[in-house]
């Protein structure tokens, strides 16, 4: 049973790739309407900020929906720098398993992993945040 599990989700990974075009984008108050936005981490401080193609589903588990353009902007501005590797904000493309564009992606964070499914598209990003790289620890 395990294995079958395991043969479902093998080529289910999309990816995140960077585009430092979104920045501008970004700066311009001129990101696509045609996207869903969401950010997980706190409400005044998140970890990172997606936006997905509203023609896909999201699972948003460990996200929270934002409802309106002026909030997204907000939220990106807020954006937590506390990642202890981090010297920038990543602005980068979510790419589905064919490397077709499906979303953007804003953290300080570099990465985190996407599944995306093709046939029901649905897209899983999980949260950046790993509890246990706390910079300030001893």
């Amino acid at each position: 049973m395990f294995a079958g599990v395991l043969a479902g989700c093998v080529g289910n990974y999309g990816t995140i790739r960077s585009n430092t075009a979104l920045l501008d984008q970004y700066k311009g108050g001129v990101l696509s309407d045609n996207y869903n936005y969401y950010y997980c981490g706190r409400s005044s401080i998140p970890y990172a900020v997606v936006g997905i193609d509203n023609t896909y589903g999201f699972s948003d588990k460990f996200w929270f929906k934002i409802d309106s353009k002026e909030e997204v902007y907000k939220k990106i501005a807020n954006l937590s720098e506390l990642h202890m590797d981090s010297t920038r904000l990543f602005t980068s493309d979510i790419l589905d398993t064919k490397g077709q564009q499906l979303g953007v992606w804003f953290s300080f964070y570099s990465y985190s992993p996407v599944l995306v499914d093709n046939e029901t598209r649905m897209v899983e990003v999980y949260n950046p945040y790993k509890p246990d790289e706390d910079r300030w620890s001893f």
